[in-house]
């Protein structure tokens, strides 16, 4: 995380606990405050300069944000970043993309 998010993530705990403390109300307990965060800066405002951003549109964000939001975010990611075939040698791999043979 760069100092400039560090430094608002600290800025804004209040809102991110307090976000939190709704996702354990709801046994969400698994998702953490960094992945809450994770998820506002590479999803939400991926395309936008945080910088220009009011700080009631930032928790605004943090406070309209689901937990599937973030556990579909985190699958999403897990699937695009593993190589699915990387244990497989040529014959398996021949056999799984090969047509079948009947």
């Amino acid at each position: 995380m760069s100092m400039q998010y560090e430094q608002l993530f600290e800025k804004i705990r209040p809102a991110i606990d307090s976000k939190m403390g709704e996702f354990k109300h709801y046994q969400y307990d698994a998702i953490t405050a960094e992945e809450l965060w994770r998820f506002c800066i590479e999803k939400k405002w991926r395309r936008k300069n945080i910088e220009q951003l009011h700080l009631y549109e930032i928790i605004s964000t943090i406070f309209s944000v689901s937990p599937s939001d973030i556990v579909s975010f985190n699958q999403v990611e897990f699937l695009q970043s593993n190589d699915w075939f990387t244990d497989l040698n040529t014959e398996e791999l021949k056999m799984l993309l090969g047509p079948v043979k009947t």
